[in-house]
């Protein structure tokens, strides 16, 4: 009998010993990373309602807004995670009226972005896309992530089609004493373009600490190439345009200040 309870002892002891050592794997198994999107002008800082310069125009913002979704992180092996659920608004606005004034938007200012449960590892790459892809953007009733009709980042003028807008630039630009308000934005589906971004050398995300990958978003880029006094206003209705607006934000926009 005695032998019998040092049998079932030794069980307990070992079965117990198992389980802490599978809680210390799962815990040890996963790790976090913040992703800081820090909004620039060319070499200037970026705010709303200051003066930037561009060449010969002015510009003065009043909003920066873009959709961050389907987040990928690829190892020094090149096998890819996949961040479940990450759709992010990252933004710097006013106060943004939504639904005709029905429901007021807060003034926001956001940057960062944590990334969570990423498996322990070296990371060299990471990947993103600006707006909502197809499966969401067709249909506003499914949500995951941060995905809301009620962040004033829908709109019911793309081609009669009620879906999200992937990014927003707004303001005024002045040059030679001639204003225009500005509403630069993207959407539709042909228009969900994806970032990919290199690493000057690989990140370790580790369950010890909080890795940061802090990346530069160049506002300025967002329109290169389009002549904001001639097209001040981009939308559905100058397609051509907004295509190009949204290839800028897959190849210029953004870079990599730096990583720890």
């Amino acid at each position: 009998m005695k032998k019998l309870l040092s049998i079932i002892g030794l069980t307990a002891l070992l079965f117990t010993s198992c389980s802490k050592d599978n809680d210390t794997i799962l815990v040890e198994a996963e790790g976090k990373a913040t992703v800081s999107f820090d909004a620039v002008f060319g070499s200037q800082d970026f705010a709303l309602n200051k003066d930037l310069t561009s060449g010969t125009k002015t510009f003065n913002f009043t909003r920066f807004r873009y959709w961050v979704s389907n987040v990928i992180l690829v190892n020094s092996k090149g096998e890819e995670y996949k961040v479940p659920n990450s759709y992010f608004l990252v933004e710097e606005t006013a106060a943004v009226p939504v639904q005709d004034g029905v429901f007021t938007y807060p003034a926001t200012k956001r940057e960062d972005v944590v990334l969570s449960n990423i498996p322990l590892g070296d990371y060299k790459t990471i990947k993103f896309s600006i707006g909502v892809d197809q499966k969401y953007n067709d249909n506003l009733s499914l949500q995951t992530g941060e995905l809301s009709q009620l962040n004033g980042m829908t709109n019911v003028s793309w081609m009669w089609m009620t879906s999200y807008i992937f990014s927003s630039v707004g303001g005024k630009v002045t040059e030679n004493g001639t204003s225009k308000t500005l509403l630069v934005e993207t959407g539709l589906n042909a228009n969900y373009k994806t970032v990919t971004l290199d690493l000057p050398q690989a990140v370790k995300i580790s369950s010890a600490k909080d890795t940061k990958i802090a990346l530069n978003a160049d506002v300025e880029k967002t329109i290169d190439g389009v002549d904001v006094l001639t097209n001040p206003v981009v939308s559905a209705s100058k397609a051509a345009i907004m295509t190009a607006v949204a290839t800028n934000y897959s190849t210029k926009v953004f870079s990599v200040k730096s990583v720890n």
